[in-house]
């Protein structure tokens, strides 16, 4: 005998206000039920998305913990390229007999081969299968629909205030800092360089973010320098360079989680080395005026 639940289904990719909604209706129906609260987050392959597609707001495993954190018991992930094909029918019937109790969704939810089932024929489902059906309505933003593409064609266009108001939290960025030339060091403003992994991952504006980090159960602030680094040598893949006003020791080999705050620049190419150190000197003043003026709220 399958344990009884109430799930919510979707990529929640974000896990944005509007994911969040049905996750909290999720956990409240399902304490009403006395039932688990679960979450079934499609994972897509690669090849699913198409060829322009971003990237992913979120690894799948910062994904996960952001559902958990939103009061959901039990997180299960189901791949895109198993399920895709089944027909709707087939697929609602499988988890219902997995012991899924009640269905919490979207009003524009979609499911199973060629997206053929939606929120009408879940409801004909549950009188058939002995099921509910909780629907949730949009999430909006200044009358537009919260969305998980919103937020990250807010970061392609480096909005990242917009983003984080979508998110109902600051984007974050981790990665794990690796050795690189070091020039940031010999000019004075000593970096880290940051690997985010290999999935794919919506690459934020190229530019200069003030950040908020947390190192030893510390907080610190600083500048990550998304982009191509033209003025030294333009790399061919985007890199993540962080410098922190206060911080000092080895970051080498850590794994570090970066809060984007606030986008104060594009990357600019420099003639010379100094006209760059006299750029991230004002960058500095810059950042740590806004972070006076902003203090109430980081």
């Amino acid at each position: 005998m399958h344990e009884m639940y109430v799930a919510c289904i979707g990529n929640f990719d974000g896990v944005h206000l509007g994911h969040r909604a049905i996750m909290k209706t999720t956990v409240d129906v399902s304490e009403s039920l006395k039932m688990q609260s679960t979450a079934i987050s499609i994972v897509y392959p690669w090849g699913y998305y198409f060829p322009n597609f971003p990237g992913i707001i979120y690894p799948v495993a910062q994904r996960l913990e952001l559902i958990l954190a939103t009061g959901i018991e039990r997180v299960i992930t189901a791949n895109m390229a198993d399920i895709r094909y089944l027909e709707p029918e087939k697929y609602i019937s499988g988890l219902v007999k997995q012991g899924v109790k009640a269905f919490v969704v979207g009003k524009d939810f979609t499911f199973g081969s060629g997206a053929k089932g939606n929120v009408d024929l879940l409801e004909r489902l549950s009188k058939e299968m002995d099921f509910g059906v909780v629907v949730v309505h949009d999430t909006l933003h200044n009358e537009r629909r919260v969305s998980s593409s919103w937020i990250r064609e807010s970061l392609v266009k480096g909005d990242i205030g917009l983003a984080n108001t979508l998110l109902g939290k600051k984007y974050s960025i981790r990665g794990k800092v690796y050795k690189d030339k070091q020039l940031g060091s010999k000019i004075g403003f000593p970096t880290a360089n940051i690997s985010r992994g290999d999935e794919k991952l919506v690459t934020p504006k190229s530019g200069v973010y003030i950040v908020k980090s947390q190192i030893n159960s510390r907080d610190y602030f600083g500048l990550l320098n998304i982009g191509f680094r033209p003025t030294i040598n333009t790399s061919e893949e985007v890199k993540y360079e962080i410098y922190f006003f206060d911080y000092s020791g080895s970051l080498y080999d850590r794994n570090l989680e970066l809060e984007l705050l606030e986008f104060i620049r594009p990357e600019l190419k420099f003639e010379s080395l100094d006209d760059l150190i006299e750029q991230i000197r004002h960058d500095v003043k810059v950042s740590k005026r806004w972070l006076e003026i902003h203090s109430d709220m980081l």
